[in-house]
């Protein structure tokens, strides 16, 4: 194997790392932020969140129900592509490392993998590997998230949750309920006084 081929193999592996990163901070603050491009947050947090719940029979595309607003607009992939490109270049540039296409092929990878495990969490379909163990793990790590919306930031491979402290189990999630349910005082209704007939 070239050393070409080699370091270009090596930069795949360190971007799709840096992918889980970037997944992370895309997520949080263009998808659950109006700060900078209220398109995507209206698109992500006020369509996607209201249409697929916590609870799984909302959580899941059923009949019946549009299958809009699962997956990300055409030219995303192109625009991730795009706002990379420049940094895999300099980083080539000044390390004299190959890694421009590793760096590519990583982040390429990583969108596909991403658009196509959310679609077949929210769309369940039997698929083979829907019933293997870390699917139902990241489909029930996801299914967290609808509930907290900015903890479990990552869809299909929590590296950056798990490093940023935005990782939360369904145990965590379940005991956090329950402390919020006990801090809760019921509201007594109000008692209506008879007013005295003057």
């Amino acid at each position: 194997m070239s050393s070409t081929l080699m370091s270009e193999l090596i930069a795949f592996v360190v971007y799709f790392l840096y992918a889980s990163f970037f997944e992370w901070a895309f997520h949080k603050y263009l998808f659950h932020s109006n700060k900078f491009i209220k398109a995507t947050f209206r698109a992500h947090n006020l369509v996607h969140h209201l249409r697929y719940k916590y609870s799984p029979s909302s959580y899941e595309w059923h009949e019946g129900r549009t299958k809009e607003h699962i997956v990300m607009d055409w030219f995303a992939l192109p625009l991730f592509i795009g706002f990379h490109l420049p940094f895999f270049i300099a980083i080539q540039h000044f390390t004299g490392i190959a890694s421009v296409w590793g760096g590519v092929a990583a982040v390429t990878a990583y969108y596909f993998v991403y658009e196509y495990f959310h679609y077949c969490m929210h769309v369940p379909n039997q698929r083979v590997f829907e019933k293997f163990f870390y699917f139902r793990f990241a489909k029930e790590h996801h299914r967290i998230h609808h509930k907290h919306f900015l903890k479990n930031l990552n869809v299909f491979f929590p590296l950056a949750d798990l490093c940023l402290g935005t990782f939360i189990t369904a145990k965590a999630s379940r005991e956090e309920d329950a402390r919020l349910a006990q801090s809760t005082t019921p509201v007594q209704p109000l008692r209506k006084e008879k007013v005295a007939a003057r």
